[in-house]
């Protein structure tokens, strides 16, 4: 019993920071980036953090993504994207699994998005379904609307917004078990081989959070990213391989009292 009571002490100590169904990151590019990809033109599982980028894909794309918080194998999370396009709009559909058989939190997520003005503006809107399972307990369900916005400022200069959960949804009675928060986000093109990506972050039960991600063409098959998020200090940084129409990535992130997770993905990107 002694090393799920450390994992459970450990999770309540991170309460404060991370309310349920509020991960470090989705993936191992997101995680990188510091959570940072909010007006991204480029990501194509984007939408997980803004429902507007589900218009990003102009064919198929899948990944799926493992980790372990902190390297604990009963905070382990894994997330599973599809993303495609269908006439004018963009879907999305994701799945995150968090936890172990003691205690357990799925969410599946769908995205819709389509562009308007002459493509400058991308409108978006997702639901998500939100369960939690702990053993010897009953079983809660809720659901929440996601929206988000982009819009072109210039050629090389995007600005986005979203408001996560508007409806408050509620679990076990609790509306702050949710997190509903509200970002804004700036993706700025520096040239053809780099990109800066900046997010600030307002949840409604805490205070604002800074989140800043650089990403770096080094050669055709190769990407480096780092980033940097004031929520909780932490540092990251990762690359990514290409090799025909596969990614391959690899993330670093460290807190400094908890110490270091680490992020692999792969995905099918045409």
């Amino acid at each position: 019993m002694k090393p799920i009571a450390l994992v459970f002490f450990c999770w309540l100590s991170l309460t404060p920071v991370y309310p349920a169904f509020d991960y470090l990151s989705f993936s191992a590019r997101h995680a990188a980036l510091a959570n940072s990809l909010v007006a991204s033109i480029r990501a194509g599982d984007g939408f997980v953090n803004n429902p507007a980028l589900a218009i990003n894909t102009t064919t198929f794309y899948g990944a799926l993504n493992y980790s372990q918080f902190f390297g604990l194998k009963e905070l382990r999370y894994a997330t599973g994207v599809v993303s495609f396009p269908v006439k004018s709009l963009g879907i999305g559909a994701s799945i995150e699994d968090f936890g172990s058989s003691l205690y357990r939190e799925d969410k599946l997520s769908i995205a819709l998005s389509r562009l308007l003005q002459k493509g400058k503006l991308a409108l978006g809107i997702s639901f998500h379904v939100y369960h939690i399972s702990v053993q010897n307990y009953e079983n809660m369900t809720t659901w929440g609307v996601s929206v988000g916005v982009r819009y072109e400022v210039k050629p090389n200069l995007y600005a986005a917004g979203v408001v996560d959960n508007i409806n408050q949804p509620r679990i076990n009675g609790f509306s702050e078990e949710i997190p509903q928060q509200i970002s804004f986000g700036l993706f700025y093109k520096v040239s053809d081989a780099m990109a800066a990506h900046f997010a600030v972050q307002k949840d409604s039960w805490f205070a604002p959070g800074l989140s800043v991600g650089i990403e770096y063409q080094v050669f055709s098959n190769l990407k480096l990213y780092s980033g940097y998020s004031t929520l909780a200090a932490i540092p990251s940084i990762g690359i990514e391989l290409h090799s025909s129409s596969l990614e391959v990535g690899y993330t670093v992130q460290y807190h400094f009292e908890l110490g270091t997770t680490h992020f692999i993905g792969i995905a099918y990107a045409p």
